[in-house]
C-alpha cells in the first residue's frame, strides 16, 4: 500500500479518489480556496474524498513534510508558478505528479484557464451543437477528471517499475490526445468535422430519435446495418437503392431518418430494448436518473457503492470501472478536515 499526498481541485481529487478505490492510503490537503464546480461542494465532496484523510492547512512547511513522507504525490496547480511557490521541485518524494491547465513549461504555462476554456482551445466546443447555430460546451469536470485519470495512470506505472520520477501533466494536452477521431479524419480523408447536433453524421443512422414513452439513441456502422433493417421489420430496407451502402445511406440520410422515426414513434422503450436484445443491434434508451440507479445490469455487478457521512444518512455513490481481483466494493467514509 502507497502512501498518497493529494494538493488540488477536482483533478487531484479525482486521482486521489482512484487511489483510495485501489486500496492505497490517501492525505488530501486542502489548502486552496474551493474552486466554482458544477454541483455543489457537499456533493462534490461525497463524490470525489471518502476514504481519505482531509488535513486543512497553508503552511507550506508542513506540506513539505507531508511530501517527504509520500510514496506519491498528485499538485495540481492554476498555474505552473504557484507549484513554485510550493517548492514542488525540492521535495524528495519518489514519484511527483503536477497537474496545471499548460503543463509547466511554454508561453501559456502561467495562463488562467478553466475546463469550458480549455474545450475550446482544443477545438472540442467548435463540434458541439447545432449546424449553423451557436457551439455548445461540455457540462461537468471532464476536462479535470481525465487529467486526474492520466496522473493516476503516470503515477502507478512508475510505482509499478519502481522508477523516480516528476510527472507534467498539461489539462490541453489531455484532451488534445483524446481528439484521435477528429485528427485521423483529416489527416486519412481530409475532412474537417463539423456541428451536427445529435446526428454523428459519417455512419447514418446514429441519431436520437422518439418513441411513444421517450428517446433513444442508436449507432448503425454498416456491419450492423441488416440487422437494424430486420429489427425495424422492414427487411425490404436491404435491398433499397438508397440504402445499399453507408454512402447511399448518407446521401438519403433525411428520408432514412423519416422512415426510423416513423416506425419507432409506434413501439415503447420496452419493446424497442426487447427487439434490439433479439436481433443485436447496438442502441439504447435515454434513461432517467431513477432508471440508470435501478439498473438491473449495475446492481448485479455491484456498481453502487456505499459512502458514510457524518451529515447524511448512508450515499449511493458510484464505484469505479474497474475491480481488482473481483474485490468487493468498500463502504468509505468522508471524514472532516483536520486544522493542522
Amino acid at each position: 500500500m502507497d502512501r498518497i499526498l493529494e494538493i488540488g481541485h477536482y483533478a487531484a481529487g479525482f486521482c486521489g479518489r482512484l487511489f483510495v478505490q485501489a486500496g492505497h492510503e490517501v492525505v488530501r490537503v486542502e489548502s486552496q480556496e474551493n474552486t466554482p464546480g458544477w454541483v455543489s461542494t457537499q456533493a462534490s465532496e461525497l463524490f470525489l474524498h471518502p476514504g481519505k484523510r482531509r488535513i486543512q492547512t497553508r503552511d507550506p512547511d508542513i506540506i513539505a513534510e507531508l511530501a517527504e513522507k509520500a510514496d506519491v504525490v498528485i499538485a495540481e496547480a492554476a498555474k505552473a508558478n504557484e507549484l513554485e511557490r510550493l517548492h514542488f521541485d525540492q521535495w524528495n518524494t519518489s514519484v511527483k505528479v503536477s497537474i496545471t491547465p499548460f503543463g509547466r513549461t511554454g508561453p501559456k504555462c502561467n495562463w488562467h484557464a478553466t475546463s469550458n476554456v480549455l474545450l475550446a482551445m482544443g477545438g472540442y466546443t467548435n463540434l458541439m451543437g447545432d449546424a449553423g447555430r451557436a457551439p455548445l460546451t461540455l457540462p461537468g469536470h471532464f476536462v479535470d477528471f481525465e487529467s486526474g485519470q492520466y496522473a493516476y495512470t503516470a503515477a502507478s506505472a512508475c510505482r509499478y517499475a519502481r522508477e523516480t520520477n516528476s510527472i507534467d501533466v498539461s489539462m490541453l494536452e489531455t484532451i488534445m490526445s483524446l481528439s484521435q477521431f477528429t485528427t485521423i479524419k483529416w489527416h486519412c480523408a481530409g475532412e474537417i468535422r463539423s456541428r451536427h447536433g445529435s446526428d454523428f453524421w459519417t455512419v447514418p443512422p446514429s441519431n436520437l430519435f422518439s418513441c411513444k414513452d421517450g428517446w433513444l439513441y442508436v449507432n448503425i456502422v454498416p456491419m450492423f446495418w441488416d440487422a437494424f433493417a430486420t429489427f425495424l421489420d422492414h427487411p425490404e430496407l436491404i435491398i433499397d437503392e438508397r440504402f445499399l451502402t453507408n454512402e447511399s445511406r448518407m446521401a438519403n440520410r433525411d428520408a432514412l431518418n423519416e422512415i426510423i422515426q416513423k416506425i419507432l414513434s409506434t413501439m415503447t422503450r420496452e419493446i424497442i430494448q426487447q427487439r434490439a436484445i433479439k436481433y443485436r443491434v447496438p442502441l439504447g434508451v435515454v434513461q432517467t436518473f431513477d432508471d440508470i440507479l435501478e439498473d438491473a445490469h449495475l446492481l448485479e455487478r455491484d456498481y453502487w457503492q456505499q459512502v458514510e457521512s457524518d451529515d447524511l444518512d448512508l450515499v449511493h455513490s458510484p464505484a469505479l470501472p474497474f475491480r481488482l481481483n473481483k474485490a468487493p466494493r468498500k463502504k468509505h467514509k468522508l471524514t472532516r478536515p483536520e486544522d493542522v
